[in-house]
């Protein structure tokens, strides 16, 4: 980067600090963006917590199936093992 990029680069960021400390210079605003990031942090806390609860239901769903079915397989398997025996005798 050259010398006028590094200088422009250098305005960009001063100009964006400038703008952030006038913003939050004033109180209404500061508190106006304190109440809103506090309201958007609950709202995502909420949704991450929702998402939790649903993914616990899908798991617990999904194992249920996978366990019914795992013990008909092996029910399954009894049986088969059991005929190939007496087939033996």
């Amino acid at each position: 980067m050259n010398s006028q990029g590094k200088f422009s680069l250098g305005v960009l960021v001063g100009l964006a600090v400038g703008a952030t400390v006038a913003y939050f210079a004033d109180r209404e605003k500061r508190t106006r963006f304190v109440e809103d990031f506090n309201s958007t942090a609950d709202k995502v806390k909420d949704s991450v917590v929702e998402g939790y609860y649903e993914a616990k239901q899908r798991y617990q769903k999904y194992r249920r199936k996978l366990k019914g079915a795992t013990e008909d397989l092996v029910e399954e398997m009894g049986e088969k093992y059991d005929e190939a025996l007496d087939d033996l005798q």
